[in-house]
């Protein structure tokens, strides 16, 4: 479990409308400070740029999807211990395994509950190693 309670985390989705109800929700109800990257090519220089605690990564993105943003991530040493949550309508169990076998801290379906979002991710930080 981190010491520190979760405050800094980057949002990868393409989707505005998403992009808005995540940061409403991590920011208002959640009271946490958030990065929106709306580009998956340009997410690893945001990231290192933002120094979050936890990124959030969509699964199903144009030009990179999140698994293969995920994978580079996990191959570039600075970003290879960051804890990754998705969140993706992609939700068969299949997927949700493959997610787990490559190292993501958690999995959170589309859709989801703005109001619930904050916690979520907590319990998902708060059962960190």
């Amino acid at each position: 479990m981190p010491a520190n309670a979760l405050n800094r985390i980057c949002y990868v989705e393409d989707d505005e409308d998403i992009q808005r109800i995540v940061r409403m929700s991590l920011e208002r109800v959640g009271g946490m400070t958030v990065e929106i990257v709306g580009d998956p090519m340009a997410a690893i220089a945001r990231i290192r740029a933002f120094k979050p605690e936890l990124v959030m990564l969509d699964w199903m993105m144009p030009g990179m999807d999140g698994p293969a943003l995920f994978r580079e991530m996990r191959a570039t040493g600075d970003l290879k211990d960051l804890p990754v949550v998705f969140i993706t309508a992609k939700a068969s169990q299949r997927d949700l395994d493959e997610l787990r076998a490559m190292g993501a801290a958690g999995t959170i379906s589309k859709p989801f509950s703005p109001k619930e979002l904050p916690d979520q991710l907590r319990a998902i930080w708060a059962a960190l190693p």
